[in-house]
C-alpha cells in the first residue's frame, strides 16, 4: 500500500485504504510528491485509470524509464 504524505490529507484524518484514491491524490500533486521508485511503479501500473493531464502522465513515464535504467 502506497503511503500518502500527511500534507495531502487535509480533508482526512487517515488516508482511505483504496489504492486508486491514494495514487490519484499523489498524482494530483506530482512531481512535488510521489517521485520515489515504489510510487512511480504503482502510478505507471494504474495510469490508464487515473486522471491527469497528458504531460503529467508522460513525466511519470519518464521517471519510470529513469528508474528502469538504473
Amino acid at each position: 500500500m502506497i503511503d500518502v504524505p500527511p500534507r495531502l490529507l487535509w480533508d482526512y484524518d487517515v488516508a482511505p485504504e483504496n489504492e486508486l484514491w491514494r495514487l490519484q491524490r499523489i498524482l494530483d500533486f506530482f512531481p512535488t510528491y510521489g517521485r520515489d521508485r515504489q510510487t512511480i511503479a504503482a502510478l505507471v501500473g494504474h495510469l490508464d485509470a487515473l486522471r491527469a493531464p497528458p504531460e503529467v502522465k508522460e513525466l511519470v513515464r519518464l521517471y519510470a524509464e529513469h528508474y528502469e535504467g538504473r
